[in-house]
Formats: structure tokens, C-alpha cells, sequence
């Protein structure tokens, strides 16, 4: 069996899929975490669905969907990322959500402070997510069944990749509203650049790939910020090694390229975005093939 034949398509309804490399492989694995609109079963919000759907990056698993195509595998999420949020640690858990006491460590956490923990307290800005705490039990199930899954099969992606090649180049791909807002790291009314790339400050990945990514985006005519309003988070922190070979990037682009945030329905600038996505995806294949 080759390495290809081992990273095969998935799909686990509900919660996520990988889409296997379409050619050969190269050393890169693109994961898109919050594309997710799917509703849970048996998850009962305060809000409506349309609500609980606006954190979500969508589109964003689309519009990196040609990284098969090049040798990469894709792994996305298939709920909302309110709902759950692999892209914190467990320890991110905001316990004044929960009907009884946590189990569990916790750490002191600016997301969970702002209500957008583990599983976040606010549907969007000031809006409860729930009608009444969770019960420790639901929490804990959410975990078992969303958030394990995820980084088993992004760690497995990983993981394969770099036994074949001895390193790893990993896009952890987002979207990022066009302002900062009420619940935001950055001050409300903040105008965000167009890309922003985040790598723990340059802990995260090698300073040659993020500059060749930014370099590429700007020869598009791209704006491109370096860990501002966003330096990465668990998805980059846990797996990212760049002195063993292991680069993580995390990878947000600015709504306002593509969709409209109000309805959340595609613009006429998505073709045109996508085509330049593919275009950096080639040149970063190359480059980590090359390495």
C-alpha cells in the first residue's frame, strides 16, 4: 500500500471529511475548521440555526478545494464552530456555561473570557448560545464526539505525511470578518487586512514559508498582515515543529473578498479569489516538494 492509498476519502456525517490527495502527494495538509454549518443533533440553542451559522467561516473548505488536486489532503469540520471549536484546547472550556462543576483542568483563557471558549457562551455578539447551562455530561459528549474526532484525523493527516517526506506543511484555513467586533481580540470597528497570516510570532513555521506566502498574495495585489488580529491558535499550537520539520500556518481571509457577511452568499469577487488560491496553493506545493 503507498502512502496515497492510506489517506483515503471520509466521511463521518456530521462531523467531518477528508478529501484524499487526487495526484501525488506532497508534503502538505490543508484543514478548514469552521466551514462547518451542519446543526448537531440534539443541540437546542436559544437562537436560531441562522444564528448559531454566523461565526462560521463559509465557504472557506470551497474555496480551498482544489489542494486534492495538487497532493494534499483537505480535512474539514462539518458543524459550527460555536457549537464546538476544535480550534481551542480543552483546557479553553468557559465553565459559566455548564449546570455543574467541570471535571476537568482549565487555564486562564482570553477567548473563554469573551464567550468564545471551548463551546462558545454567545451565539454572536450579546446573544446567549443556550437557554440554560449545559450539563457536564452534554459538554463532555460534545468532545467526545466532535472535538477527539477532528484532531485525531488532522494529527493522523499529519502524521502520514511527514513519514513519507520527513517534514509537513500545514494551512489551517479560516475566514475573518472585514472589522473587528464586540467579542473580538481586536478594539470593535478595526479594519483587518485582507490575509492574515498567523505563526505564533514566527514559533509556529519557518519565516521562508510565511514570507513566501505573503509574497505571493501581495504579487496578487493582496493586503497581508503578519499575526494581526490573529497569531494562530490550538490548531497551529499543537501541532506545529518547524525545527523537526512540522510548519503551521494559520491562514484567514477577510470575508469582504468574497461573500456578503450579512446574508453570508457568495460575491461577485469569489471566482477571482479562488483562482489566486489555487495559484498559491501550486507555488506552495512546489516549494514544500522542493525542500
Amino acid at each position: 500500500m503507498t502512502m496515497l492509498d492510506a489517506i483515503s476519502d471520509l466521511t463521518i456525517d456530521g462531523v467531518l471529511s477528508v478529501v484524499a490527495p487526487r495526484g501525488p502527494l506532497v508534503p502538505m495538509v490543508f484543514d478548514s475548521p469552521h466551514s462547518g454549518l451542519d446543526m448537531p443533533a440534539g443541540f437546542r440553542p436559544a437562537v436560531s440555526a441562522e444564528r448559531v451559522r454566523v461565526a462560521a467561516d463559509t465557504h472557506v473548505d470551497d474555496l480551498f478545494d482544489t489542494a486534492p488536486d495538487l497532493g494534499a489532503p483537505l480535512l474539514k469540520a462539518h458543524f459550527p464552530r460555536s457549537f464546538l471549536d476544535v480550534n481551542r484546547a480543552l483546557l479553553d472550556m468557559d465553565t459559566e456555561i455548564l449546570a455543574g462543576a467541570w471535571p476537568h483542568p482549565v487555564r486562564e483563557s482570553p477567548t473563554a473570557r469573551r464567550g468564545m471558549g471551548l463551546m462558545w457562551r454567545y451565539a454572536w455578539g450579546n446573544e446567549p448560545m443556550h437557554a440554560a447551562p449545559i450539563s457536564v455530561a452534554e459538554a463532555e459528549g460534545r468532545i467526545r464526539t466532535y472535538w477527539q474526532p477532528y484532531h485525531r484525523h488532522l494529527a493522523a493527516l499529519l502524521n502520514a505525511v511527514y513519514a513519507r517526506f520527513g517534514r509537513v506543511y500545514h494551512l489551517n484555513c479560516h475566514s475573518m470578518t472585514a472589522v473587528g467586533h464586540a467579542i473580538s481580540s481586536d478594539p470593535a470597528g478595526t479594519l483587518r487586512a485582507d490575509i492574515c497570516l498567523g505563526d505564533l510570532n514566527g514559533a509556529a513555521a519557518s519565516a521562508e514559508f510565511v514570507a513566501l506566502i505573503a509574497e505571493t498574495l501581495r504579487a496578487e495585489g493582496l493586503e497581508v498582515a503578519l499575526n494581526r488580529p490573529f497569531r494562530g491558535a490550538e490548531l497551529v499550537t499543537a501541532y506545529s515543529n518547524p525545527a523537526h520539520g512540522r510548519h503551521s500556518v494559520q491562514f484567514e481571509i477577510n470575508r469582504r473578498l468574497y461573500m456578503d457577511e450579512a446574508t453570508r452568499e457568495r460575491t461577485a469577487g469569489y471566482a477571482d479569489l479562488k483562482r489566486v488560491l489555487a495559484r498559491m496553493n501550486r507555488v506552495l506545493a512546489r516549494y514544500a516538494s522542493t525542500q
